[in-house]
């Protein structure tokens, strides 16, 4: 199983680690075998697993393997595992937020935090009006992606919550 990011740039996969912490050479022809075929019948036996990336990204933690469980070895689901540190990865790679962003948030806290000590209704006016337009970028931002043919999945992740979730959540409904 490999994974693609947003971009397209970086596609992650799951990588046999051998004992001497390794990686197997491919084979002839070059084409990447997955780390299930490393069960060591016909060739070297995997130890552990982790996160790469075709760009060259290693991740340094290797994982326990279970050759009778593929989602449990993969991680896909979790938080920790293969997936998790490739998604940190190209998260770290691509920028989670840009920092003209990250500044225009912490501005409008500071200056909700002056108006708290001078003028608290106002403050609580402008975190009102903050906390009533949230939904809207949310969605905004989450039909844009479904649009660019973002995963359900890959919008879960984002809002911290499962695709289905996040697909309910955000998928407009004609009313009944």
């Amino acid at each position: 199983m490999s994974w693609v990011d947003e971009s397209g740039q970086h596609e992650g996969y799951v990588a046999a680690v051998l004992t001497d912490g390794g990686e197997p050479a491919p084979p002839p022809g070059g084409r990447r075998m997955p780390w299930w075929a490393y069960n060591g019948a016909d060739g070297p036996r995997a130890v552990a697993v982790r996160g790469a990336c075709e760009c060259g990204w290693r991740g340094s933690a290797t994982h326990p393997l279970d050759f009778g469980d593929d989602d449990a070895t993969e991680g896909y689901e979790a938080d920790t595992g293969p997936y998790a540190d490739w998604d940190r990865h190209t998260a770290a790679a691509e920028g989670p937020v840009p920092p003209d962003v990250e500044h225009l948030l912490e501005a409008l806290r500071r200056r909700i935090a002056e108006f708290a000590e001078a003028r608290p209704v106002t403050a609580l006016r402008i975190a009102a009006r903050v906390e009533a337009e949230a939904p809207r970028y949310s969605t905004d931002a989450a039909l844009a992606a479904r649009r660019g043919l973002v995963s359900w999945e890959t919008i879960g992740k984002a809002f911290h919550t499962t695709a289905e979730a996040a697909e309910t959540r955000f998928t407009l409904r004609p009313p009944t």
